[in-house]
């Protein structure tokens, strides 16, 4: 096992799958959740915008694609 310090100055450990602690685990579970759940809403942006078709002015629409920064 390796001792390292990243750019915040925080110690960490490297080398040993054993020592990942439960609290970065729940942050990796936190973050892929979050990434699935915002791909979710992209494709429901889409779907949307697909059926409004181009000629739409619902301001819905324009909300979320302010949102998503789209």
């Amino acid at each position: 096992m390796l001792e390292q310090i990243d750019h915040r100055g925080k110690r960490f450990m490297i080398g040993d799958e054993d020592g990942v602690d439960d609290v970065a685990r729940g942050r990796c579970r936190r973050a892929e959740m979050l990434e699935r759940q915002a791909q979710q809403e992209i494709r429901e942006l889409e779907r949307a915008k697909a059926v409004a078709g181009p000629d739409s002015t619902d301001s819905d629409i324009g909300v979320l694609d302010q949102r998503h920064g789209t």
